[in-house]
């Protein structure tokens, strides 16, 4: 009996631990259990390798679900062969499961959405670094130089249109710069460069580069000689005292200029009354001038002629 009793203790433990744990875990699970999930899909025209389901899916940076499953366009979307898309149906398509990012109700979701992906709403692969693993992420980027993809099936979900990932855009920079150097057709560059050497070469030899070097130094031998000419001629005698002679000469002035000066003061007045006689005398020559004008006799017989007389008093 005791034994009996021992084991079904035993027995009412661990089934209180095991009811306990799946409280625990559901407790725990309970917020994801009945969170509000949205299906989202997108489609890759290229590699997505390093994703796997499950993968991260990041909103701006922050973690907001993950990957439901990854397979191609035509898995999931029968496309026929005169469809203007069939080509599109190697694209990767790629399902994921996220929080209620939009917080919308479900009858504005759609066109919140496409109103949000006009303003440059993108998926993206971003890798983690060096562990070659890759996550999504969903962010803002410019819709013009990332146009949304067009397409004439009916996807089953939301669709975020993708942006090509950053390795992915280096790669095609690297292969559209190797095209280019492919097309630049190096050979004839350097064919046209050595014509260009062997050009510049030819007009250096005939401009005779040796003799306008000899003609060169010829110039700066004068140039020294003048030079040290013009040097003798400052350091004559005769030159060191032009500037004593030169203020002298200025001193000399000055003094005339002061005495020319002072005699207009003194006479100022004798100058002002000869001023205003030669004023008078030009003005009584002015008088005979215009008299002489117009009587010429005025000047031999001295009288102006007498005035004519008209009419009735005329003789």
């Amino acid at each position: 009996m005791k034994n009996k009793s021992k084991h079904f203790k035993i027995g009412i433990f661990v089934i209180s631990s095991l009811i306990i744990l799946l409280v625990f875990i559901f407790l725990l699970g309970a917020s994801v259990l009945f969170e509000k999930r949205i299906l989202v899909e997108t489609y890759f025209d290229e590699s997505v390798h390093g994703l796997a389901v499950g993968s991260i899916v990041k909103y701006r940076g922050v973690s907001v679900g993950s990957i439901k499953s990854i397979s191609f366009v035509h898995d999931e979307y029968k496309l026929e062969l005169n469809s203007p898309d069939f080509n599109k149906g190697r694209y990767v398509l790629v399902k994921m499961s996220l929080q209620d990012i939009f917080k919308v109700s479900e009858k504005d979701l759609n066109s919140v959405v496409q109103t949000m992906i006009e303003e440059g709403l993108r998926v993206k692969i971003t890798s983690q670094g060096l562990t070659g693993t890759s996550y999504l992420e969903i962010n803002y980027v410019d819709p013009v130089s990332n146009p949304a993809m067009v397409f004439s099936w009916e996807p089953k979900y939301i669709v975020i249109p993708s942006s090509q990932s950053t390795f992915t855009r280096i790669g095609a920079s690297i292969d559209d710069l190797i095209q280019k150097i492919d097309r630049a057709n190096i050979d004839k560059f350097i064919i046209n460069l050595d014509k260009l050497i062997t050009s510049i070469d030819k007009a250096v030899s005939d401009a005779q580069i040796e003799e306008m070097s000899k003609n060169t130094n010829s110039l700066l031998v004068e140039f020294r000689q003048t030079n040290q000419d013009i040097r003798k001629l400052l350091g004559a005698p005769g030159m060191q005292k032009l500037p004593e002679k030169i203020e002298d000469t200025l001193g000399n002035m000055n003094k005339s200029m002061n005495k020319l000066n002072q005699m207009l003061s003194t006479n100022q007045g004798e100058i002002s009354s000869t001023v205003e006689n030669l004023k008078v005398v030009s003005q009584d020559l002015r008088e005979v001038s215009n008299n002489a004008k117009k009587y010429p006799s005025m000047l031999i017989f001295g009288d102006a002629p007498n005035a004519p007389i008209y009419g009735k008093n005329r003789q």
